[in-house]
C-alpha cells in the first residue's frame, strides 16, 4: 500500500500543486499507476550503464548504486508516451509498508534499439540514483540537513543565485545595488524558513540572511526585515510580491506564472520543482555540477562559480 507522498515537500508545494491544476491531471496518482502496474528495470536491464555508475569511486555513487541494488530506489520504464509522468517530476519518493521508496521515472532518457535493447546514458542514471538517495534518506534523515551549517549556506547562496537570475533576465535588476540586495535577503530568508525548513532561531536565520548583503546600511536592513515580517511569505507567490517592492518600477510585473515559465525555460522542466521543495533543489545542483544538460548547462557556472562549492558533495555524504 502507497501511504502518502513526499510528505514533507510535495504536499506543501505550490508549484506542484499548481502544475497538477495546470495539466489537469494527477501526476501523484499517474505516479502510483505506473509503479503499480510497470514492471522495476533491473541491473541486467540497463547494463551498460549500471556497469557504468559502478564504477564511480566516490561514495556518494557508490550509495547511490547499493541504494538501487538494495531495492530503496526503483527504476521504472515504458515507452507510451500519454502515460508517462511529467519530465517536471524526475522521481517520488513514497512510504510503503516495508519503507521508504524512490521511484524514478526514466521514459524521458531511455532509448530502445531495434533489438529492443534499453540505453540510457551513464551520467544521466548516475545524477538521477543520487537525486533519488537524497530524497530517499531525507524522508528519515531531515534532520541531518537542517542542522548542517555548511551544506545549509551552500543551499542558500545556490538558491538565491537561481531566484535572482530569472528576476534579472526579466527586469535586469542586478546593476540596482541596492534594491539587489534587498531581494538577496528576503530570498535567502524565505528559503531558510519555507524551502529549507530551518530549525534555527530567527537570530541566526537573519545573521544567515545579511551576509551577502555588500550595498544597505543598519537602517535600510531594518527595514526590509519589518518588511519581511509585514508580508511573512509562506510560499513563493507571497515572496514574488514582496520582492516587487524592492523595485515598483521595474519588477510591477512580476507574477508566478511568468516566473515560472521563464525558470523553465532556462533551467529545464527537470528543475521545475527545485523553486520550492528541496531535495529537487539538490537535484538540481547536482546536475548542473556534473553538466549532463538534464538541466540546462547554461547554468553550470552559478553553481561552480560558488564559493565552497567543492564541498557540496562531501556534506551530501554526511545525509546519507
Amino acid at each position: 500500500m502507497i501511504q502518502g507522498f513526499n510528505e514533507s515537500s510535495l504536499s506543501t508545494s505550490e508549484i506542484f500543486q499548481g502544475f497538477t491544476e495546470y495539466a489537469k491531471e494527477d501526476q501523484v496518482e499517474k505516479a502510483k499507476k505506473l509503479i503499480n502496474t510497470v514492471k522495476p528495470l533491473s541491473n541486467v536491464d540497463i547494463e551498460s550503464a549500471y556497469v557504468g555508475v559502478k564504477q564511480y569511486a566516490n561514495l556518494l555513487s557508490r550509495a547511490a548504486i547499493k541504494a538501487f541494488d538494495d531495492g530503496d530506489i526503483i527504476l521504472l520504464y515504458q515507452d507510451v508516451s500519454t502515460l508517462s509522468v511529467s519530465k517536471a517530476l524526475p522521481f517520488i519518493t513514497f512510504n510503503r509498508s516495508d519503507g521508504w521508496k524512490t521511484y524514478v521515472f526514466l521514459d524521458n532518457y531511455i532509448t530502445r534499439s531495434k533489438q529492443g535493447v534499453l540505453n540510457i546514458h551513464t551520467n544521466i542514471l548516475h545524477d538521477l540514483l543520487i537525486g533519488a538517495l537524497i530524497s530517499n534518506r531525507l524522508k528519515t534523515k531531515y534532520s541531518l540537513l537542517t542542522t548542517n551549517q555548511s551544506l545549509t549556506r551552500l543551499l542558500m547562496d545556490i538558491y538565491t543565485k537561481f531566484v535572482t537570475h530569472i528576476f534579472n533576465k526579466q527586469f535586469s535588476i542586478k546593476a540596482e545595488k541596492i534594491p539587489f540586495d534587498c531581494l538577496q535577503y528576503w530570498i535567502n530568508k524565505f528559503f531558510l524558513i519555507n524551502v529549507l525548513g530551518s530549525n534555527d532561531g530567527m537570530e541566526t536565520i537573519d545573521i544567515l540572511s545579511i551576509k551577502n548583503l555588500k550595498y544597505i546600511d543598519e537602517l535600510k536592513i531594518h527595514e526590509i526585515k519589518t518588511a519581511y515580517d509585514e508580508a511573512n511569505p509562506s510560499k513563493i507567490s507571497e515572496l514574488l510580491e514582496l520582492c516587487k517592492t524592492a523595485n515598483p518600477t521595474r519588477m510591477g510585473s512580476l507574477v508566478l506564472s511568468t516566473f515560472s515559465s521563464n525558470w523553465i525555460n532556462y533551467f529545464y522542466p527537470p528543475a521545475f520543482l527545485a523553486i520550492d521543495v528541496i531535495e529537487y533543489l539538490i537535484f538540481m545542483i547536482i546536475c548542473l555540477l556534473h553538466g549532463n544538460n538534464i538541466v540546462s548547462i547554461a547554468a553550470s557556472e552559478m553553481v561552480k562559480e560558488t564559493k565552497n562549492i567543492k564541498a557540496f558533495e562531501e556534506e551530501l555524504i554526511k545525509l546519507i
